[in-house]
């Protein structure tokens, strides 16, 4: 029998628990006073078991609902950020909107003034070979366009056309290091040329007694016969001045900004067949 109880003590401890379980039903259904001895032994039994269950079962309720919280704000976050992104994307299509508007209307006011010298185009191209700096425009033959002539926008000068075919230019940029346009210094009247110089541009052969400050205005002089006179250039942002020597320098801050360009103009005639102005002398 010991050796029975010994080989079976586990079986036999589960059915003692499921009797003893039992007989507690039995006495609280049919006597569910407390004050009978064996229910109050049963709740002495029972309490660690219960208190141990409640704070289990209150922490895995609470956590339960912790993970609920959770992805519910994290379906906010996602929501906040699909509109976060949407507001950017209509922010920058707005931007894009004003920007396309405010071209529209200085392309309008520049078409006002000689519109039949003129022909709008579009950048459809960049050619950057080592000291070149170039662009490809849709605009050809077939609209009259031909070497040598001049490729401005409404903020500035651009360049000159360099080559043509029947549908498309290449522009040859101010930047460009085999560019050189005679100038003038707008507050003094001094006339020196603008040199391309790997993408920067300088100002040359000024003589040392020229007074120079920062922010001079810089435009065409109009005496190389492919730019009318007093185009916007650019300004002097640094003067290079040496203790010795005749001439100097300084440094120049286009009008144009080269980077963004995306529609140009080109002027059909020569300077030497304008009799008007295209550009009011910039101020």
């Amino acid at each position: 029998m010991f050796k029975f109880f010994k080989n079976h003590r586990f079986r036999i401890s589960i059915a003692l628990l499921l009797i003893y379980f039992l007989l507690t039903l039995i006495v609280q259904v049919e006597k569910p006073r407390t004050d009978n001895w064996f229910s109050a032994f049963n709740q002495s039994i029972a309490y660690p078991f219960q208190t141990t269950y409640h704070f289990i079962s209150s922490h895995v309720n609470e956590a339960w609902l912790h993970y609920i919280w959770l992805i519910n704000v994290r379906e906010q976050n996602r929501e906040l950020q699909k509109r976060l992104y949407q507001s950017k994307a209509e922010n920058a299509e707005n931007r894009e909107i004003k920007i396309a508007y405010k071209r529209l209307l200085d392309s309008l006011d520049f078409k006002k003034q000689n519109s039949d010298i003129k022909v709008f185009a579009e950048v459809i191209g960049e050619v950057q070979n080592g000291f070149s700096r170039l662009i490809i425009i849709n605009k050809g033959a077939s609209d009259g366009i031909k070497k040598n002539y001049a490729v401005v926008s409404y903020e500035g000068i651009i360049g000159k056309i360099q080559s043509v075919t029947a549908f498309q230019s290449i522009v040859q940029l101010i930047t460009d290091s085999h560019s050189k346009i005679p100038i003038l210094i707008q507050r003094t009247r001094t006339k020196a040329f603008l040199q391309g110089s790997d993408g920067d541009l300088i100002i040359t052969d000024i003589l040392r007694r020229v007074e120079l400050k920062k922010q001079d205005k810089i435009i065409t002089s109009g005496l190389a016969g492919i730019f009318p006179k007093g185009f916007p250039v650019g300004s002097i942002t640094k003067i290079n001045k040496k203790s010795f020597g005749l001439f100097q320098k300084a440094d120049i801050r286009p009008s144009v900004d080269f980077s963004k360009i995306e529609e140009v103009i080109v002027i059909l005639k020569s300077i030497n067949n304008i009799h008007q102005p295209i550009f009011t002398e910039c101020k």
